[in-house]
């Protein structure tokens, strides 16, 4: 169930790319809540080599579940670290098609404004990127998804603090 007068605010972007960060510094500048990425718990537990596409249908159906759990709990704000822009592009780069839960879903929910980062940070190693496929295909990706919905969309840029005052920039002059 959603909160008609919560602003969500979804940050999408390539991997490496401060998404969690930024989400997490902007919950705490506007005093809400977010919710984290879950393909990285999901991955915590399960091979990040080998998956199908049922996996990322699992992926979708927890960030959904997770989403509306912490959306009741925002104040005016919600920031969600990746939506399913993010694992419709993760399954047309893999496995060349995206599973129809996925499709269906990306229509129905939907966020006042898309931040979409850039590709200025430098790319870090954890264990579970991968960086396979070239980071600004995937940057334009972002925003022809968001576009092909409709939605409202910034390019976010800087590092660390930078990122997170230009994104302050951003939402305060859009809402």
């Amino acid at each position: 169930m959603e909160k008609n007068n919560i602003i969500k605010i979804a940050v999408i972007g390539a991997e490496s790319t401060g998404k969690s960060e930024l989400c997490e510094a902007l919950a705490k500048h506007y005093n809400t809540t977010w919710v984290p990425e879950y393909a990285r718990e999901y991955f915590n537990d399960s091979d990040i080599y080998n998956y199908t596409q049922n996996d990322l249908i699992v992926i979708a159906q927890k960030q959904i579940e997770l989403e509306n759990q912490q959306l009741k709990k925002a104040k005016r704000f919600f920031f969600c670290d990746t939506t399913l822009i993010t694992i419709k592009i993760w399954a047309e780069l893999e496995f060349k098609q995206t599973p129809a839960f996925i499709i269906e879903n990306l229509n129905k929910i939907k966020y006042d404004h898309y931040l979409i980062t850039a590709n200025d940070m430098k790319w870090m190693k954890d264990g579970l990127r991968q960086n396979k496929f070239s980071r600004d295909m995937i940057f334009d990706m972002n925003i022809h998804e968001v576009k092909k919905l409709g939605a409202s969309y910034s390019a976010v840029t800087g590092i660390h603090e930078k990122r997170l005052k230009n994104a302050i920039k951003i939402i305060d002059s859009l809402f």
